[in-house]
């Protein structure tokens, strides 16, 4: 049995910057891209929009000032953010392809490993109120209330949303144990 290799490419902010401008710096790389933000009020899901604001489901500028995390990722790559003092923080990138448009950004050594495909279940029914953009979808659950999501696809009620996420396997030591060495959110998905 051979096992699939890819080269994983890790890329981080030289030095601390606001999540606004790490946005900026990887904005041709993360075209597209999805936004999980995490403040102290809540779990949000964001679409990237072209001019390089975050959007919710009423296509409304999210207000990014209380956010502590952000995770923003496409099919290409991820884009982490963490807020270390008054709205500036430490940004990396991870990428199975190299990126030359990122600005502000320094890259490490690439590391040639294992993925292995995974994916989480999004808590949630579809809800039978639905945004009303076509590009978003409710979920809805008594324990967490409402979920707008960025999923342009249609689901019934039977099925569920997935956040599918590429892990990657590497040797950790001398003796040939395997570990998971990063993770990468890669985009949601309807599945039974």
């Amino acid at each position: 049995m051979t096992t699939q290799e890819t080269t994983l490419y890790r890329y981080r902010a030289d030095e601390q910057m606001s999540l606004i401008d790490a946005i900026a710096a990887c904005q041709k790389a993360l075209e597209g891209a999805i936004a999980l933000l995490y403040s102290p009020q809540s779990c949000t899901l964001a679409r990237l929009a072209p001019d390089g604001t975050l959007r919710d489901a009423g296509e409304r500028a999210i207000d990014l000032t209380d956010v502590f995390e952000a995770r923003l990722f496409n099919a290409i790559c991820e884009l982490r953010w963490l807020n270390r003092l008054a709205g500036v923080g430490d940004a990396a990138l991870i990428s199975e392809a190299a990126q030359n448009s990122l600005t502000g950004f320094v890259a490490t050594d690439p590391q040639v490993c294992e993925p292995l495909l995974q994916q989480y279940l999004l808590w949630g029914e579809r809800a039978r109120s639905q945004p009303g953009v076509d590009s978003w979808q409710r979920l809805a659950d008594a324990r967490i209330g409402k979920l707008d999501i960025p999923l342009a696809q249609r689901f019934s009620q039977e099925q569920r949303v997935y956040l599918k996420t590429c892990e990657y396997l590497d040797a950790v030591d001398d003796y040939g144990n395997v570990a998971v060495i990063e993770e990468r959110l890669v985009k949601l998905e309807v599945g039974s």
